[in-house]
This record gives structure tokens, sequence and C-alpha cells, in this order.
């Protein structure tokens, strides 16, 4: 089972409510409401109230993306959000 976890992603000053998925240290897969929310290119994700962590993002769909971390994320934080 993959875990969700609920987080925000700010993408040239708008911000966008979003289901993270997959999380590893490179990157993540997200979920969003709104298919307009959010577009390719760089942006900064909050996981919960830890962040904000620069990215880059890549669409997949209309209403998902592929996050790539421009910085590893720690071990730790991974571990943490993927706790079941």
């Amino acid at each position: 089972m993959n875990t969700v976890v609920y987080g925000e992603c700010v993408h040239s000053g708008a911000c966008a409510s979003v289901r993270i998925s997959s999380l590893a240290d490179s990157g993540c897969d997200l979920e969003i409401d709104a298919p307009a929310a959010l577009n390719d290119g760089d942006c900064s994700l909050w996981i919960g109230a830890i962040g904000p962590f620069p990215a880059t993002a890549i669409r997949k769909t209309a209403r998902q993306l592929f996050l790539r971390f421009k910085e590893p994320l720690d071990r730790k934080i991974v571990a943490h959000f993927n706790c079941a």
C-alpha cells in the first residue's frame, strides 16, 4: 500500500493543496484537485508542516505531477512520512 500525505505546493506565487505519494529522497508523485493549479517548472513543496523543499514539477496527467527535488530529502524525513 502506498502512503498518502497531504501538503501544499507553491508555484509562481500560487499555492495548491496536494496529495503526496511515492515519497522518496529524490522526488514524489502529486495529485491535485484543480488541474490548472500547478504547471511544469520550479516550485516548492511543503510536506505537512515541514518545508519548503525546492523542486521541479513535471506534468503526468491533468491532475497528476511528478516532483523532482533539487536536493535529496533527508532519509529520516522520508522514513517518517512513509510510516503507515
